[in-house]
């Protein structure tokens, strides 16, 4: 058996559940519940090598802040200089009169990239912080 051979298994679910990824399929256009399933554990999988990478890894960390926070701004920056994660690009948006959404690319070991990221989510003023694991470089 080769390693890109097609294998089928079968799943036990709640019906709950079961509807709910139904509706998701349909509403995400997907062709098939294999192609959905696929999609689900390749992110898994993507997540486990990321956290487990030597290597550098890239991710895009999104954050809502309430800029009016005072010196919530001036923490953002100092602790994104402060890192050990290469910031390779960022980018302000103003969502509204309190709110703003930033992007951040970072590259760096895995370790010092989520130490970022939990630093930031912790500040006061920040509403989320999400980082999405991009890939391994």
């Amino acid at each position: 058996m080769s390693n890109d051979e097609t294998l089928r298994f079968t799943v036990s679910l709640p019906q709950s559940l079961f509807e709910e990824i139904e509706a998701d399929i349909e509403a995400r256009s997907y062709q098939s519940r294999s192609e959905y399933i696929r999609d689900l554990f390749r992110d898994r999988i993507v997540d486990k090598q990321w956290n487990n990478s030597l290597e550098d890894v890239v991710g895009v960390l999104t954050v809502i802040f309430d800029h009016h926070q005072r010196g919530l701004s001036e923490k953002l920056i100092e602790i994104q200089h402060d890192h050990l994660v290469h910031i390779l690009c960022s980018t302000h948006v103003h969502i509204d009169h309190h709110r703003c959404l930033e992007t951040i690319i970072l590259k760096g070991q895995a370790s010092q990239v989520n130490q970022l990221v939990n630093k930031i989510a912790a500040l006061k003023g920040v509403n989320l912080a999400r980082l999405s694991r991009a890939g391994i470089v």
